[in-house]
C-alpha cells in the first residue's frame, strides 16, 4: 500500500490547461490487435464470473477478435455455443492488455460504434498499474446489464483514498462514491465513481445514437474524463487534440491532496468483456435492470442468443502524450 501523500498541490483554477500533444500509440485498423496481448490466465474467483478468457490463437479461430469490413476492431463474446445442461459452463470471451504502458501526461482517446451490453454482460475499458492495487486503476468505460449511463471511477492502493474524489463543480456527471481506496481485507473495491449525465453514454442508447468518443487526460492536475456523443465530437480529437478547448468533462478528479504521478504508476490499457461476476452478477444490481428478463444472472449464461450484443466495435484507440 502507498503511504499517505503529504504533497499538497496548488488549487486548480481550471480543469485543463493548454498543452501540445503528439501521437504515441495508435490502435486502429489492421494493426489494432498487434498492440495487445491476450490474457488467458485472468482468473479471479472474487471478481470474474461465468467466463473463460481465450488466448490469441483460440480467439482468432473462434472469430471472437477480428477486423470487420469497415476496418473496425471487433472484440466479442461467444454467441453460438449452447451450454444447456452443463452446470460448470462458462462463456468464451477476450481479455486484452496493451504491450506498451501509458504514463502520466497522457491523453487516451477511444472511438467506438458499439459497446457490449445486455443482461449478465460486464464490459470495461480501463487502465491498471503493473502492481494492483498499489499502482492504481482508471476506469474509462464500465457498466453492466441494461444500464444506460457510463460510469467512470478511480481505484487507488493509497490509504488516502478520498484525495482524488471527483470535484462536482468542474464536472457534468454525478458522484456516487467518493472512496477511491481498495481494501481487500474489507472487500472494498467500489472506487470513487462518477456517473455520466447522458443516457447515450452506455448500452442501447450509445449504439442507437451512432456511438461516440471517450477521452481521458491523466496529468499533474489529476484525471479528467469526457464523453462526446457522435454529433458533438470535437473535430481535433483524433489527430491534434486540445482538451483545453473542449466542454466541461463528465468526470474530474483533481490532484488536490496527493500526487497523481505516485498514486498511479505506469498504466496497462485493458479491454475485456466479463459475464456476471462481482458487478453484473450482484443480485441487487442485476435485478435493477434485468428482473423482468431472468431470476438471476447465472441463468442467462447457457443461452447464446443472450450475447448477440456483447461485442465492442472500435474505430480507434489512441494515446497522445505531452
Amino acid at each position: 500500500m502507498f503511504s499517505r501523500q503529504t504533497l499538497a498541490l496548488t488549487a486548480l483554477t481550471t480543469v485543463v490547461t493548454a498543452q501540445q500533444f503528439h501521437l504515441a500509440q495508435d490502435f486502429s485498423g489492421q494493426n489494432f490487435f498487434s498492440g495487445f496481448k491476450y490474457n488467458e490466465s485472468a482468473i479471479d474467483s472474487n471478481n470474474f464470473g461465468n467466463v473463460h478468457f481465450l488466448g490469441q490463437s483460440q480467439a482468432l479461430s473462434s472469430n471472437l477478435t477480428f477486423i470487420d469490413s469497415n476496418g473496425r476492431a471487433v472484440i466479442k463474446v461467444d454467441n453460438t455455443t449452447n451450454g444447456a445442461g452443463d452446470i460448470t459452463f462458462g462463456r468464451n470471451s477476450v481479455y486484452l492488455m496493451s504491450n506498451e504502458l501509458m504514463t502520466i501526461g497522457s491523453l487516451l482517446v477511444f472511438d467506438a460504434t458499439h459497446i457490449p451490453f445486455g443482461c449478465s454482460v460486464w464490459p470495461a475499458l480501463f487502465t491498471q498499474g503493473q502492481q494492483w492495487p498499489q499502482q492504481g486503476e482508471i476506469d474509462i468505460v464500465e457498466n453492466v446489464n441494461q444500464a444506460t449511463k457510463n460510469q467512470y471511477s478511480l481505484h487507488a492502493g493509497s490509504t488516502s483514498g478520498t484525495c482524488m474524489a471527483a470535484q462536482t463543480s468542474n464536472q457534468t456527471g454525478t458522484t456516487t462514491s467518493s472512496n477511491c481506496t481498495v481494501d481487500p481485507l474489507n472487500n472494498q473495491n467500489t472506487g470513487c465513481v462518477t456517473q455520466d449525465a447522458s443516457d447515450n453514454s452506455f448500452g442501447s442508447g450509445f449504439i442507437n445514437n451512432g456511438g461516440g468518443v471517450y477521452a481521458t487526460l491523466w496529468d499533474e492536475n489529476g484525471v479528467a474524463m469526457w464523453f462526446f456523443e457522435r454529433s458533438q465530437v470535437p473535430s481535433d480529437i483524433g489527430t491534434n487534440p486540445n482538451p483545453s478547448s473542449w466542454s466541461t468533462p463528465a468526470a474530474f478528479y483533481p490532484a488536490s491532496g496527493c500526487n497523481p504521478s505516485t498514486i498511479f504508476g505506469p498504466q496497462i490499457i485493458t479491454l475485456y468483456i466479463d459475464i456476471c461476476g462481482a458487478f453484473a452478477g450482484n443480485d441487487q444490481v442485476f435485478a435493477s435492470t434485468c428482473s423482468s428478463v431472468a431470476p438471476n444472472c447465472s441463468s442467462m449464461v447457457t443461452d447464446p442468443s443472450n450475447y448477440n450484443n456483447a461485442y465492442w466495435e472500435i474505430n480507434y484507440l489512441r494515446v497522445f502524450t505531452t
